[in-house]
Protein backbone atom coordinates (compact mmCIF):
# COMPACT_ATOMS: atom_id res chain seq x y z
CA UNK A 1 0.00 0.00 0.00
CA UNK A 2 1.67 3.38 -0.77
CA UNK A 3 1.85 5.86 1.74
CA UNK A 4 0.04 9.69 1.50
CA UNK A 5 2.50 12.33 1.15
CA UNK A 6 2.41 14.90 3.61
CA UNK A 7 4.03 18.63 2.95
CA UNK A 8 4.62 19.86 6.69
CA UNK A 9 4.54 23.94 6.29
CA UNK A 10 5.57 26.30 8.89
CA UNK A 11 6.58 29.74 9.88
CA UNK A 12 5.22 32.13 12.19
CA UNK A 13 1.86 34.20 12.23
CA UNK A 14 1.85 36.23 9.09
CA UNK A 15 4.63 34.74 7.29
CA UNK A 16 2.07 34.14 4.71
CA UNK A 17 1.11 30.43 5.09
CA UNK A 18 -2.07 30.73 4.66
CA UNK A 19 -1.50 32.26 0.78
CA UNK A 20 0.54 29.25 0.12
CA UNK A 21 -2.04 26.90 0.81
CA UNK A 22 -4.11 28.81 -1.09
CA UNK A 23 -1.43 28.22 -4.25
CA UNK A 24 -1.49 25.22 -3.32
CA UNK A 25 -5.18 24.06 -3.44
CA UNK A 26 -5.68 26.15 -6.95
CA UNK A 27 -2.76 24.25 -8.04
CA UNK A 28 -3.90 20.65 -7.22
CA UNK A 29 -3.76 19.36 -10.61
CA UNK A 30 -6.90 16.92 -9.62
CA UNK A 31 -5.71 15.12 -6.70
CA UNK A 32 -7.78 15.15 -3.64
CA UNK A 33 -6.13 16.73 -0.62
CA UNK A 34 -6.73 17.41 2.94
CA UNK A 35 -5.94 20.22 4.95
CA UNK A 36 -5.18 20.19 8.65
CA UNK A 37 -4.92 23.93 9.86
CA UNK A 38 -3.73 24.45 13.32
CA UNK A 39 -3.06 28.38 13.74
CA UNK A 40 -3.68 29.35 17.48
CA UNK A 41 -2.91 32.62 17.60
CA UNK A 42 -6.10 33.49 14.72
CA UNK A 43 -8.10 30.62 16.37
CA UNK A 44 -10.35 30.01 13.47
CA UNK A 45 -9.75 32.86 11.21
CA UNK A 46 -6.88 30.79 8.61
CA UNK A 47 -9.63 27.93 8.52
CA UNK A 48 -12.66 30.45 7.72
CA UNK A 49 -10.03 32.20 5.29
CA UNK A 50 -9.50 28.73 3.32
CA UNK A 51 -13.35 27.85 3.87
CA UNK A 52 -14.04 30.87 1.35
CA UNK A 53 -12.18 29.65 -1.69
CA UNK A 54 -14.51 26.65 -2.56
CA UNK A 55 -11.44 24.87 -3.83
CA UNK A 56 -12.89 21.65 -5.20
CA UNK A 57 -9.38 19.59 -4.61
CA UNK A 58 -9.78 20.71 -0.82
CA UNK A 59 -13.92 20.19 0.28
CA UNK A 60 -14.77 21.84 3.28
CA UNK A 61 -15.34 18.49 5.34
CA UNK A 62 -11.25 17.93 4.51
CA UNK A 63 -10.12 20.99 6.18
CA UNK A 64 -9.73 19.80 9.94
CA UNK A 65 -8.69 22.74 12.78
CA UNK A 66 -6.74 21.88 15.50
CA UNK A 67 -7.82 24.53 18.07
CA UNK A 68 -6.04 22.32 20.70
CA UNK A 69 -3.07 24.35 20.86
CA UNK A 70 -0.13 23.68 18.67
CA UNK A 71 0.49 20.59 16.76
CA UNK A 72 3.49 19.75 18.40
CA UNK A 73 2.39 19.88 22.40
CA UNK A 74 -1.12 18.17 21.61
CA UNK A 75 0.32 15.34 19.08
CA UNK A 76 -0.97 12.40 21.00
CA UNK A 77 -4.55 13.58 21.83
CA UNK A 78 -5.20 15.29 18.86
CA UNK A 79 -2.92 15.15 15.89
CA UNK A 80 -2.68 11.38 15.38
CA UNK A 81 -6.46 10.79 15.98
CA UNK A 82 -6.74 13.24 13.04
CA UNK A 83 -4.22 12.00 11.01
CA UNK A 84 -6.18 8.52 11.44
CA UNK A 85 -9.32 9.96 10.85
CA UNK A 86 -8.46 10.93 7.37
CA UNK A 87 -6.41 7.83 6.18
CA UNK A 88 -9.32 5.88 7.38
CA UNK A 89 -12.03 8.08 5.15
CA UNK A 90 -13.80 5.36 2.42
CA UNK A 91 -12.27 7.94 -0.13
CA UNK A 92 -8.91 9.02 1.64
CA UNK A 93 -6.78 12.11 0.27
CA UNK A 94 -3.98 11.64 -2.14
CA UNK A 95 -1.85 14.40 -0.67
CA UNK A 96 -1.90 15.82 3.27
CA UNK A 97 -1.32 19.64 3.90
CA UNK A 98 -0.70 20.27 7.76
CA UNK A 99 -0.05 24.58 8.16
CA UNK A 100 1.64 24.43 11.90
CA UNK A 101 0.95 27.46 14.05
CA UNK A 102 3.87 29.72 14.02
CA UNK A 103 4.98 28.52 18.11
CA UNK A 104 5.32 25.09 16.80
CA UNK A 105 8.49 22.92 17.00
CA UNK A 106 8.26 20.91 13.82
CA UNK A 107 10.70 18.32 15.00
CA UNK A 108 8.21 16.42 16.85
CA UNK A 109 5.45 16.51 14.26
CA UNK A 110 7.66 14.92 11.70
CA UNK A 111 8.63 12.48 14.69
CA UNK A 112 4.96 11.73 14.78
CA UNK A 113 5.05 10.09 11.27
CA UNK A 114 7.09 7.25 12.92
CA UNK A 115 4.02 5.69 15.24
CA UNK A 116 3.19 2.71 14.28
CA UNK A 117 -0.53 3.58 13.01
CA UNK A 118 1.14 5.90 10.96
CA UNK A 119 4.45 5.17 9.79
CA UNK A 120 3.12 2.76 7.21
CA UNK A 121 0.25 4.62 5.73
CA UNK A 122 1.46 8.52 5.55
CA UNK A 123 4.78 10.19 4.83
CA UNK A 124 6.50 13.33 5.65
CA UNK A 125 7.98 14.62 2.02
CA UNK A 126 9.04 17.91 3.13
CA UNK A 127 8.83 20.37 5.10
CA UNK A 128 8.76 24.29 3.85
CA UNK A 129 9.59 26.98 6.16
CA UNK A 130 8.19 30.25 5.09
CA UNK A 131 9.94 33.14 6.59
CA UNK A 132 8.92 36.36 6.37
CA UNK A 133 12.35 38.71 4.73
CA UNK A 134 10.66 41.96 6.18
CA UNK A 135 10.39 41.34 9.75
CA UNK A 136 13.78 39.24 9.60
CA UNK A 137 15.37 42.37 7.92
CA UNK A 138 13.78 44.44 10.91
CA UNK A 139 15.43 42.06 13.67
CA UNK A 140 12.28 40.67 14.27
CA UNK A 141 11.00 37.14 13.75
CA UNK A 142 7.53 38.12 12.88
CA UNK A 143 5.57 40.86 11.66
CA UNK A 144 3.32 40.66 14.87
CA UNK A 145 5.36 39.46 17.80
CA UNK A 146 2.20 41.04 20.15
CA UNK A 147 0.38 38.93 18.52
CA UNK A 148 2.52 35.91 18.53
CA UNK A 149 2.88 36.78 22.01
CA UNK A 150 -0.91 36.57 22.80
CA UNK A 151 -1.32 33.55 20.63
CA UNK A 152 1.62 31.55 23.21
CA UNK A 153 -0.04 32.95 26.53
CA UNK A 154 -3.71 31.98 25.12
CA UNK A 155 -2.47 28.56 24.95
CA UNK A 156 -2.91 26.24 27.51
CA UNK A 157 -1.20 23.04 26.11
CA UNK A 158 2.11 24.55 25.24
CA UNK A 159 4.82 22.94 27.07
CA UNK A 160 7.82 24.79 25.99
CA UNK A 161 8.63 28.26 26.56
CA UNK A 162 11.07 28.35 23.82
CA UNK A 163 12.46 31.60 22.28
CA UNK A 164 11.24 33.12 19.24
CA UNK A 165 15.11 32.98 18.24
CA UNK A 166 14.92 28.99 19.09
CA UNK A 167 11.55 28.76 17.08
CA UNK A 168 13.28 30.30 14.36
CA UNK A 169 16.19 28.19 14.17
CA UNK A 170 14.01 25.34 14.57
CA UNK A 171 11.72 25.48 11.87
CA UNK A 172 14.71 26.48 9.53
CA UNK A 173 16.82 23.58 10.49
CA UNK A 174 13.50 21.04 10.08
CA UNK A 175 12.91 22.58 6.42
CA UNK A 176 13.48 20.93 3.39
CA UNK A 177 12.44 24.35 1.61
CA UNK A 178 12.76 27.79 2.69
CA UNK A 179 10.52 30.27 1.22
CA UNK A 180 11.53 34.30 1.74
CA UNK A 181 8.33 36.25 1.61
CA UNK A 182 7.51 40.01 1.40
CA UNK A 183 11.01 40.31 -0.16
CA UNK A 184 9.43 43.20 -2.10
CA UNK A 185 9.40 45.54 1.34
CA UNK A 186 13.01 45.24 1.63
CA UNK A 187 15.84 46.59 -0.42
CA UNK A 188 18.80 44.66 -2.14
CA UNK A 189 21.60 44.96 0.86
CA UNK A 190 18.34 44.09 3.43
CA UNK A 191 17.64 41.12 1.13
CA UNK A 192 21.37 39.59 1.63
CA UNK A 193 21.24 39.66 4.64
CA UNK A 194 18.54 37.92 5.31
CA UNK A 195 19.25 35.53 3.31
CA UNK A 196 22.57 34.76 4.64
CA UNK A 197 21.14 34.51 7.95
CA UNK A 198 19.22 31.72 6.73
CA UNK A 199 22.08 30.06 5.38
CA UNK A 200 23.93 29.69 8.22
CA UNK A 201 20.78 27.85 10.06
CA UNK A 202 19.99 25.97 7.09
CA UNK A 203 21.05 22.67 6.28
CA UNK A 204 23.31 21.31 3.08
CA UNK A 205 21.18 21.05 0.01
CA UNK A 206 18.06 23.06 1.03
CA UNK A 207 16.30 24.70 -1.36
Amino acid sequence: MSKVPTTVITGFLGAGKTTLIRHLLTNAGGRRLALIVNEFGDVGVDGELLRGCNDDACPEDDIVELANGCICCTVADDFLPTMLKLLDRPNPPEHIIIETSGLALPKPLVKAFQWPDIRTRATVDGVIALIDADAVAAGRFATDEVALAAARAADPNLDHDSPLEELFEEQLGCADMVVLNKTDLVDAAALARVEAQVAAEIRPGVK
